[in-house]
């Protein structure tokens, strides 16, 4: 696939033209998949089946479960009980996340580092995107999403897959794009689709679509991977896609302006000029951006102990001591 300049940012590729290899997705992240497209009817029986079928997963999920984050008073060492205490539909999105950080082994030499900083951003925004949720005040509105919570959760941390998918494809120019700034001093956009387009001659939310649609992902997370940059061109699916769409794309811009940025560093200033910041505004509780700095710089903390718990997998499990790297100053 060769290059070809967009006019602007919101330039798009026809799906059919890309060629885009997708990485081997682990059987427990497909099985996560399946079980999250139908939430209301997830239960404990087939997600506690799911989980130990994959002996890593088994581990991890009682690791956290029984990590200081949790606060279980109790040692836990049933996978069924996990599964009760913490709920279905949030280990189904817990093992999204985990089989998230499996892929790393597939992106060893110069990229892996990179899609750390990716992995924490993805996780810092879906832990934000849940949390934006309580401050919904929209009549019915914050009723209707909490049965999709984690649902939303599992669509925030899956929101910039076309990345992944990017990295995957292109490991030395996604180093050069998004660790290196390699074009920074020759590009005045501030958009990274549009530098996309002009790298890999297809942005993050189109590779990301092709991928999900090959992989046969839920329609509504692969909604939140194509629109979450512009929400309002999304189309009628669903009349609660926008306001998710709306949670993700500000707590995105909010993950940016804690320190958890991916290729670019983010302010509070920029969360409030977000495509979704009016949308979000009207319907919650925080409305303007310095409200949003001070409703969420008070818990950074917990956020950073929550994304150090979250990866600490994707190191001492699966890739031994490396450290990992952030974008945090």
């Amino acid at each position: 696939m060769s290059p070809s300049p967009p006019s602007n940012a919101s330039s798009s590729t026809p799906l059919g033209t890309l060629e885009l290899r997708c990485p081997p997705l682990p059987k427990t992240l497909i099985d996560a998949m399946e079980l999250i497209n139908d939430p209301e009817q997830l239960e404990v029986r087939p997600v506690t089946e799911m989980v130990e079928r994959d002996p890593l997963v088994v581990a991890r999920l009682l690791q956290i479960v029984n990590s200081a984050y949790y606060g279980i008073r109790r040692s836990v060492s049933s996978v069924e009980r996990a599964v009760v205490l913490l709920g279905p539909v949030s280990v189904a999105g817990i093992v999204v996340g985990m089989n998230m950080l499996k892929l790393r082994s597939v992106l060893e030499g110069p990229a892996a580092p990179c899609f750390s900083q990716l992995i924490e951003h993805s996780m810092a925004t879906a832990k934000l995107a849940r949390d934006l949720i309580d401050t919904l005040e929209a009549p019915g509105l914050r009723r209707q999403l909490k049965p999709r919570l984690d649902v939303i959760y599992s669509a925030a941390l899956l929101h910039d897959f076309g990345k992944i998918i990017l990295v995957y494809n292109y490991p030395d120019e996604a180093v050069a794009l998004y660790e290196e700034r390699a074009l920074d001093g020759h590009v005045t956009d501030t958009d990274v689709r549009y530098v996309e387009q002009l790298t890999f001659g297809c942005d993050h939310t189109e590779a990301g679509e092709y991928a999900a649609n090959k992989l046969n992902f839920p329609e509504l997370l692969t909604h939140v991977i194509r629109h979450h940059h512009d929400p309002s061109e999304a189309p009628p699916y669903d009349p609660l896609l926008a306001p998710i769409l709306q949670v993700i794309d500000v707590a995105n811009h909010a993950s940016k302006a804690l320190g958890y940025g991916f290729a670019s560093e983010g302010s509070w200033a920029q969360c409030g000029a977000a495509p979704s910041w009016e949308g979000f505004a009207a319907q919650s509780t925080v409305t303007s951006p310095e409200a949003l700095q001070a409703l969420l710089e008070p818990d950074a903390e917990e956020l950073d102990q929550y994304v150090k718990q979250m990866t600490r997998f994707d190191v001492d499990e699966l890739n031994g001591p490396r450290r990992m790297r952030r974008l945090r100053r």
